[in-house]
């Protein structure tokens, strides 16, 4: 009993240095403001290295962080199968689209048009004509589509299941859409530089999860219970996004 308690006691002293040493290193305020700049730098690195590879994860990371805050304000047990969606959803277009289209779209898109009909500087012109070129073709031809046929399949919808839904809620969405992103893409076009502009994107795409997990999560919500159900859009009111276009409550984006 006395050496087994002897060794329980020495062993304790011998970790207390280790652990003296462990709670008191991240009250260090040189190491508390170096962290940032460590994490920052090692990222940079990744981006440089790994372009592709490091913008698709941050892309499904924030997609995940994104769905669960509007998950946890729906007040429901998490649903694995729309977070899924959202995560293979934003891996695929915001980072691996996005990486391989935005230097496409501002090589193309250098203000020339814009600035034969208004008198802009070079930078501005190219900035407006890039986020009107992405949100006016781009996402309708790209973003949607993808979108639409990924988080139903994702979610057990059937081809024409996903098809009702977008039908329903492309509206809705596109105003909320251009309302969030037309500022936010003319901000990356004109201030970003061209290699982080689509971890700005996913930065902003955290936000934008939140309205559109909030306002499309739920695949099965969006559509009409049975066969013989209507397929009406319901009304929009001071609720916000958490029932808008066709919450039917009984089952779970």
């Amino acid at each position: 009993m006395l050496p087994s308690l002897r060794l329980r006691c020495c062993s304790l002293v011998a970790l207390l240095p280790a652990a003296r040493a462990l709670s008191f290193t991240p009250l260090d305020p040189a190491l508390a403001m170096a962290a940032p700049s460590s994490a920052l730098h090692l990222y940079t690195a990744a981006l440089q290295d790994s372009p592709l590879a490091t913008k698709v994860a941050t892309a499904a990371t924030l997609a995940i962080l994104g769905d669960a805050l509007a998950q946890r304000r729906d007040g429901r047990p998490y649903n694995l199968p729309r977070a899924a969606s959202f995560v293979l959803f934003d891996a695929a277009y915001r980072g691996g689209f996005q990486h391989l289209a935005f230097p496409l779209i501002i090589d193309l898109c250098r203000g020339d048009a814009l600035r034969s009909l208004l008198s802009l500087e070079p930078s501005l012109a190219a900035a407006v004509e890039c986020t009107a070129f992405n949100q006016l073709l781009v996402v309708p031809i790209v973003y949607y589509p993808l979108f639409f046929s990924i988080t139903g399949a994702v979610q057990g919808l059937t081809l024409r299941e996903s098809f009702q839904r977008a039908q329903r809620s492309f509206v809705e969405l596109t105003l909320r859409n251009w309302w969030f992103w037309i500022p936010a893409q003319f901000i990356q076009f004109a201030f970003v530089s061209i290699e982080w502009q689509v971890p700005y994107t996913c930065a902003m795409g955290l936000v934008w999860n939140v309205i559109l997990s909030a306002a499309a999560g739920s695949a099965r919500d969006a559509l009409p219970i049975g066969k013989a159900a209507p397929i009406a859009a319901p009304p929009v009111g001071k609720g916000g996004s958490r029932h808008a276009l066709g919450a039917c409550k009984d089952k779970v984006r």
